[in-house]
């Protein structure tokens, strides 16, 4: 992965114009050590990468790295910022083929212990009790609001496999009872969660994002309607929000890792 990462610096920026290398990554990354703490299966041998160094001394450019949906978030966190001329705090959820999240605080993105801060599909909850997830623990979000987790309640449901959440959003649409079922009680599902952690940590402002909020209002409806059933009255204006950015706001939230994080340089870790 790191050599594939590499090919395509040096394809983007043959002349080498550049310093510095942002990269957002999938799995639990620590920006202060440039480490793949920990990640599922999907990239096999991903855990215990030396993202940082390994790009770095691969590039021959100062590399700043973080998880990819902090990264994601950054672009929102800056213009909730501009937005309120003051130091804003967000919560923002992906919530796609698994649930990733972002926690900025008074305008800090939280990064955590080993870089684990915003993990939000691995928070416990009751929907998901006793079926296993990708971590290996049990019980957590992911399993029931993600993409597959979507799939794979319609599947207990009705006893036939699908392929794609698409699949499952046009039978609910047609009406069918466990489609709808199965969207709803996802979306519910992290709704719950995300009301919870407002309480938590005040956001002014909640954006959720992700292929899974696309597929329809019935997702986003059910979602929503939960969130504001866990609010405590100070916060009971606020209601989740799509996205500001599209498909590039993980490359300009890459980017701009490289004026907020530590950098790794070449063979500074040998």
């Amino acid at each position: 992965v790191l050599d594939a990462l590499a090919a395509a610096a040096a394809e983007v920026d043959p002349g080498r114009a550049a310093a510095l290398l942002g990269i957002a990554a999938a799995g639990v990354v620590d920006p202060r050590t440039g480490m793949v703490t920990s990640a599922t299966d999907s990239i096999p041998g991903w855990a215990g990468t030396a993202l940082g160094a390994g790009l770095a001394d691969r590039t021959g450019y100062a590399v700043a790295c973080d998880n990819d949906v902090r990264a994601t978030a950054g672009p929102e966190l800056a213009a909730l910022n501009a937005e309120r001329q003051d130091h804003g705090s967000l919560l923002f959820a992906a919530i796609g083929t698994g649930v990733g999240g972002a926690i900025a605080v008074d305008g800090r993105m939280l990064h955590g212990a080993s870089g684990i801060a915003g993990h939000l599909g691995h928070l416990p909850s009751p929907e998901a009790a006793g079926l296993p997830c990708t971590c290996g623990s049990t019980g957590h979000l992911e399993v029931i609001a993600s993409g597959p987790g979507i799939a794979a309640r319609y599947e207990r449901l009705t006893g036939a496999p699908v392929d794609r959440l698409e699949t499952v959003a046009v039978r609910a649409a047609q009406g069918e009872p466990a489609a709808v079922s199965a969207i709803t009680t996802g979306a519910a599902a992290a709704g719950q969660v995300l009301g919870g952690l407002a309480n938590a940590f005040g956001p002014d402002r909640v954006v959720v994002g992700g292929g899974v909020p696309r597929i329809g209002p019935l997702y986003g409806d059910a979602l929503r309607a939960a969130f504001v059933s866990e609010l405590m009255e100070p916060l009971r204006g606020l209601v989740p929000r799509a996205p500001l950015l599209g498909h590039d706001a993980a490359v300009l939230g890459a980017a701009a890792l490289t004026t907020t994080l530590p950098l790794h340089h070449p063979g500074a870790h040998r």
